[in-house]
């Protein structure tokens, strides 16, 4: 269980559903990328807050771009499971913004966290603007602290990555495990995929990953053992359009008790150009308790044998 404070009076209710049960994964509980799905959603009541209307931003060919999200998962969300959604800025600068934004059930617990840097985006010319006066003003007056269980744990906030391209990640030792094209359906109101489907692309890759190391994963549910995120930092790089060819690149860069810690990085296939950099910290849990539990000494040895170390080490 974990921090349970209530959401602040600032912050604005936008988001109110549930868990579906075609999004829930293996695990039993609401995939990452569905979490992304309602901070999309949850996005647009903020912008409206902010006098960022729907027809105000297809008017002005406007609009905003996720720039980096840090995500904490708190509680598991299974299938019926009921979400709100709130949100309000933290940090303000000309072009962008940080905005915290929350989810929790019905009872108020906790769900999960996002601090998410945005910008401000002319669609047209595909660059970042200066956010209205009337926007910043709106801003200051909803202004709150992040609250600490909003704030990075394990993963500390980072700036845009150093580029790097596939041949390197491959001398590195990362293994490519997702190969995809953008689908129109992915593609959100500004004409670029939407964070969803970025993650999509990682939750389908590390089940690649299992079976690289050598993990049966069909053996390791039958024996009641799972895998949930519990932290992820996601650095977005470059726009993914319709039509563009993906690919996933996978390293494992750490393994301790009981987590595990990896790093995605997704490449334009065409272009060559790094388009998103990812860590997230994955842990290994009891499918019946649903709660952590240390790797088997087995299962360890194998993860370590294909793990890369941090950078630096």
């Amino acid at each position: 269980m974990t921090d349970n404070n209530k959401p602040h009076p600032n912050m604005i209710f936008g988001y109110r559903g549930l868990a579906q049960a075609w999004e829930c994964d293996l695990m039993g509980h609401l995939n990452v990328s569905h979490y992304f799905g309602r901070s999309s959603d949850q996005a647009f009541f903020m912008r409206h807050a902010l006098g960022l209307s729907p027809s105000y931003l297809v008017a002005e060919n406007r609009g905003t771009v996720a720039l980096q999200e840090h995500v904490r998962f708190h509680r598991e969300v299974p299938a019926g499971g009921l979400m709100i959604g709130r949100s309000a800025p933290v940090e303000i600068n000309q072009r962008t913004m940080t905005v915290c934004q929350e989810f929790r059930d019905i009872d108020d617990n906790l769900l999960t966290c996002f601090k998410t840097v945005i910008g401000f985006f002319d669609t047209a010319a595909r660059k970042l603007l200066p956010w209205p006066e009337a926007t910043l003003e709106k801003a200051e007056n909803m202004l709150i602290d992040l609250p600490p269980h909003a704030a990075p744990k394990f993963l500390p906030a980072s700036g845009k990555p150093d580029d790097t391209t596939r041949a390197q990640s491959q001398a590195e030792g990362f293994v490519r495990l997702g190969a995809t094209a953008v689908n129109s359906w992915e593609c959100d109101q500004f004409g670029h995929m939407n964070t969803m489907f970025y993650v999509r692309r990682l939750t389908e890759a590390v089940p690649h990953f299992w079976h690289h190391a050598g993990i049966d994963l069909k053996q390791t549910l039958s024996a009641q053992r799972g895998f949930a995120v519990g932290e992820m930092c996601v650095n977005y790089v470059g726009e993914l359009l319709e039509g563009e060819m993906v690919e996933t690149w996978t390293a494992m860069r750490q393994v301790n008790e009981k987590t595990a810690q990896f790093e995605h990085r997704l490449f334009n296939v065409e272009t060559g150009a790094l388009a998103a950099q990812v860590t997230a910290i994955t842990v290994h849990f009891d499918l019946e308790t649903r709660r952590a539990t240390a790797w088997s000494d087995a299962i360890r040895a194998k993860l370590q044998a294909v793990t890369l170390g941090l950078d630096g080490d």
